[in-house]
């Protein structure tokens, strides 16, 4: 299996005599100019919206008496997590900047939440649901045509279901707007795939599809799993269709394999997605009858190491791609870097609503003219759900002993199946039933006559 990077990060104690501080030479960026803090109180809430920049410090503090004890290192701010994601993600800016600009430069081609279904196309991982909360809190429950990776599988027909949803407009004409992003990891600090999830006490990874999908190309090269289209694992349709449209367009790319990372296959996967997307969308749509807008690009997760309350914050970037309108059959681009970002007053107000009602306690600026606010532990371990915060600030579910004993219910004698034969049977069935990878005995009509 392809291993997660280890990045040595500015996280270490000035007077640190690790391993890594030793052999590496660790730079310091300059520090960004102090801005002053604005604090704003939004009706009915008690939360204040903190902005500031604060300089990273390398000088070493003297050292005091044995007794005392080492100060904590301190915290990279969002500027500097930023200018790591833009290493790999030229255009990354937070997610709710980036949604913010979206929402402020499609109202400006008529797109709202009133007029408007959102069509969302994420990976099925259940950590892209911050991003989906980001594009529900302006354009209401969307249409979701998930896959593995975010590989397109619906088809036309699943494409054409969504949209014979949408709100109608006057005279008739709808109004879609086509989401799709495939995601990554890269944690607080800067391990590229670990991520964090709320419930499990150690590192997993994002995307493990795409991860699993690297390996194979390093391991057996492109050519192996460039398949003819429509050809499939039974047992794995999603990965199998993913890693045969990922194949095909590296080998159109004519990209070294041997120097290929996971942020390099994620954007690959994006432009193949993309590629997908716009496909259907010109055998689903028809531009005489509906408007339409499509938005792309990459879904970071820069989630703090360790989720707990005294752990990195947790960041959402993302890195939009492709951007444009067509409205009345005319494609309009959109630079969405161009659009002015929101200021943190609104950014927060925009943040708090798809945070399940929980403040975004946390924006600071981040670099290129972005606002970058703080996923807020509290909705993590809410939203995604295995687990609960704990009284020493963890956010691991709480484990139970082999002393700990339950009695089952009087009432579960009751509701097993097994005490009963004749309803069992009904349950199996489908025991001879064919399976998804069963083989399919050829047909009589094919037989040659005796």
């Amino acid at each position: 299996m392809f291993a997660l990077s280890q990045r040595q990060t500015i996280r270490c104690k000035a007077a640190c005599g690790c391993s890594g501080c030793r052999m590496t030479k660790l730079t310091t960026p300059m520090a960004p100019a102090r801005v002053s803090s604005v604090h704003s109180r939004p009706s009915g809430k008690s939360s204040t919206v903190s902005v500031r920049a604060q300089a990273a410090s390398t000088a070493v503090a003297p050292v005091a008496a044995s007794a005392a004890p080492a100060p904590a290192p301190a915290r990279r701010t969002f500027a500097a997590r930023h200018t790591e994601m833009i290493k790999y993600f030229p255009s990354a800016m937070g997610v709710d900047d980036f949604m913010g600009r979206v929402e402020v430069a499609l109202a400006g081609f008529g797109f709202t939440g009133d007029n408007t279904i959102a069509m969302t196309n994420l990976c099925r991982d259940e950590v892209t649901q911050v991003l989906k909360d980001k594009i529900e809190a302006i354009f209401g429950s969307s249409f979701n045509t998930n896959g593995l990776g975010g590989v397109l599988t619906c088809g036309v027909t699943g494409m054409k279901a969504g949209l014979s949803h949408s709100p109608v407009c006057d005279g008739g004409r709808e109004r879609y707007v086509f989401f799709a992003f495939p995601h990554i990891a890269i944690n607080s600090e800067g391990e590229m795939g670990a991520l964090s999830r709320p419930g499990r006490p150690k590192q997993s990874c994002a995307c493990g599809a795409l991860l699993a999908i690297l390996n194979a190309f390093k391991v057996d090269g492109v050519d192996k799993s460039c398949k003819v289209p429509g050809v499939h694992d039974p047992l794995d349709p999603e990965l199998t269709i993913l890693q045969q449209r990922l194949a095909r367009r590296v080998r159109y790319e004519k990209l070294d394999v041997s120097r290929l990372d996971l942020p390099g296959l994620t954007q690959v996967a994006e432009r193949t997605i993309t590629d997908d997307l716009e496909y259907l969308i010109e055998k689903a749509v028809d531009p005489a009858t509906a408007d339409y807008a499509v938005i792309t690009g990459v879904q970071i997760h820069n989630w703090g190491k360790e989720l707990s309350e005294g752990g990195d914050a947790s960041i959402e970037f993302v890195a939009p791609a492709k951007a444009y309108t067509v409205v009345n059959g005319l494609k309009t681009y959109i630079d969405l870097p161009q659009v002015p970002a929101l200021s943190p007053r609104q950014i927060q107000t925009m943040s708090t609503r798809s945070l399940n009602g929980i403040p975004a306690k946390n924006i600071q600026p981040g670099v290129r003219g972005s606002i970058i606010s703080e996923v807020p532990l509290e909705y993590l371990v809410t939203k995604l759900g295995g687990s609960q915060l704990m009284a020493d600030g963890s956010s691991y579910a709480p484990t139970f002993s082999s002393a700990d004993s339950f009695e089952w219910p009087t009432w579960q004698s009751r509701i097993r199946l097994d005490n009963n034969p004749n309803r069992l049977l009904s349950v199996e069935r489908d025991a001879n039933a064919p399976t998804m990878d069963s083989p399919e005995p050829v047909h009589t009509s094919f037989e040659a006559p005796k």
